[in-house]
């Protein structure tokens, strides 16, 4: 059952759960003494149950436990101390039941032929697609300042650096090797190929070098809403239903030329060489036959109305969240020009 159909901006709100719940800090304190080394069990039951009553008090609506359960779970996400993987990775996964109690609702979906979920798929993406944000306009329609070019690479850096690890994760989810090999040929292309120097990554890093923007990521000093948008990621292609992660990646992937040709011919604008420009050169260009092979694994499981209507609730979710985070980034953007 639903028990919400939209995803909150929550900066504003306080909306009391009247579930009782430990204070956040409590949460903390239980979560470190769980990955203490030889931390008994019982001390990871009592950090989960801190953990999970903060994530539902969050998504009812409470701002503090809201931003509190996003730095917890980003936390839990980013790699740490190798002994304690497992035990981040199960508390991670128990507040992603939370979170699937807050699931959109959809209260018009139906499921539909496969080349009609398409279509309706595809609708959905051309509808939310950022191209058409406030802040997208100023950046690609209109005569930016380099400051707020800069603010907008420095947080496309914090959401795409690490890209290929969310293909990793969801390959990991098939058994078949014929459907891992969709992400397996992905990375490959992530990786660089037969160049290594041309890895994805380095080519978007040498775009930081020349705009001065550190590549060192201070995840803790990230708005609550970025930290969403990061963990919705990691959430999708970790989850055991893999029509989350299918969504999100397809999601990303059939906007991903138009949304890098705008930030390459932006660049082309401002006088940038070549060289810093490649990675959104390349990305203006292929990433569509990455897509057509994604839909043909896609297909193979949408005759399930089940997948169907986990695939929207998915997509919506990615919409609703990138919207908020889009959204804090043009209000963060707009505060740099008031002095």
């Amino acid at each position: 059952m639903n028990e919400t159909s939209t995803f909150r901006d929550t900066q504003h709100a306080n909306i009391p759960s009247g579930h009782a719940m430990p204070a956040p800090d409590q949460a903390s304190i239980l979560l470190a003494e769980a990955l203490k080394p030889g931390a008994a069990s019982s001390r990871t039951a009592l950090a989960a149950d801190a953990l999970l009553a903060l994530t539902q008090k969050g998504l009812e609506g409470d701002a503090a436990a809201y931003a509190q359960y996003q730095s917890i779970l980003l936390d839990l996400h980013l790699p740490g101390e190798p002994r304690t993987e497992p035990t981040r990775r199960w508390l991670a996964s128990q507040i992603y039941q939370v979170e699937d109690r807050f699931a959109p609702a959809l209260p018009d979906f139906r499921v539909l032929p496969v080349d009609e979920f398409r279509a309706k798929v595809d609708a959905e993406i051309a509808s939310r697609t950022r191209v058409r944000h406030p802040m997208s306009l100023h950046l690609f329609q209109g005569a930016p300042p380099l400051r707020d070019v800069r603010l907008f690479l420095r947080h496309h850096w914090n959401r795409s650096y690490n890209f290929y690890s969310l293909l990793a994760e969801l390959a990991f989810r098939f058994e078949a090797i014929h459907d891992a090999s969709v992400f397996y040929r992905n990375l490959y292309g992530e990786a660089g190929a037969e160049t290594p120097e041309r890895a994805h990554p380095t080519l978007l890093a040498q775009l930081m070098a020349y705009f001065d923007i550190p590549l060192r990521v201070d995840f803790a000093a990230l708005d609550p809403l970025e930290k969403a948008y990061i963990n919705n990621r990691i959430r999708c292609v970790r989850h055991t239903d893999v029509a989350w992660g299918l969504s999100l990646v397809y999601a990303v992937e059939s906007v991903s030329c138009v949304n890098h040709l705008r930030i390459y011919e932006l660049l082309q604008r401002m006088g940038v060489p070549e060289g810093p420009c490649e990675f959104h050169r390349l990305h203006g260009t292929q990433d569509e036959i990455d897509t057509e092979e994604m839909w043909e694994l896609i297909a193979k499981f949408a005759h399930d109305e089940s997948f169907q209507r986990t695939f929207m609730q998915s997509l919506t979710r990615h919409f609703d969240i990138n919207r908020a985070y889009f959204d804090m980034l043009w209000r963060q953007m707009q505060g740099q020009h008031i002095h």
